[in-house]
């Protein structure tokens, strides 16, 4: 597992505390139970990177993360099964809109979902959302381990297929073996334009 340098940069609650954009970002975002800081904490080969969690909704802001001093991975808060107040849940709507319609720096948002479940209609807001404001999304299928091989390649064809309109690429992975993080990767530095 390749190890890259990675840090916390800052974490945000509100616009007001969104940091000064010095780098290319990539977001991550998907259900709350779809593995998302688990795959973060892969692609750099940092178990503790992000906070990973039995109980979904733990990320309650934007988390920036500075990753090789050449770009940011900036992690969005969970939706789906998060067990917040309706209001929190207003609150980190309009604060991730905001994120995603005004960051020049945004170059993708990584768009995770469980390979075994497909596309979800919050899956679908979001990609319409991505598509409407010309944001490329990268679509990753996790959770790849936990199907056999014939069911997987199924369930990938059925994504890909699902998805082929909104989604620059599409990549199955999971964060327990391993498989798909390499092009992952590449798929995010080419968005970035930075070398390998």
């Amino acid at each position: 597992m390749q190890t890259h340098g990675a840090r916390f940069l800052a974490g945000a609650g509100d616009a007001a505390h969104v940091p000064p954009a010095r780098h290319p970002e990539v977001a991550f975002a998907g259900r709350s139970n779809v593995g998302k800081s688990s795959l973060l904490n892969r692609l750099v080969g940092q178990r503790g990177l992000a906070r990973v969690s039995k109980t979904p909704g733990r990320t309650q802001q934007i988390n920036f993360f500075l990753i090789d001093d050449r770009l940011v991975f900036v992690d969005l808060p969970g939706y789906g099964f998060a067990r917040v107040p309706l209001d929190v849940k207003r609150q980190w709507k309009h604060l991730v809109e905001g994120y995603l319609r005004h960051r020049p720096a945004l170059r993708a948002v990584v768009v995770l979902v469980d390979l075994r479940r497909g596309l979800e209609a919050e899956d679908v807001a979001l990609l319409d959302f991505l598509d409407a404001h010309r944001i490329t999304a990268i679509l990753v299928a996790t959770k790849a381990d936990k199907l056999a091989r014939g069911h997987r390649l199924q369930c990938a064809r059925a994504l890909k297929e699902a998805a082929r309109e909104q989604a620059g690429a599409v990549v199955v992975c999971s964060a327990t073996t391993g498989d798909g993080v390499a092009d992952v990767w590449r798929a995010i530095l080419e968005r970035c334009d930075a070398p390998a």
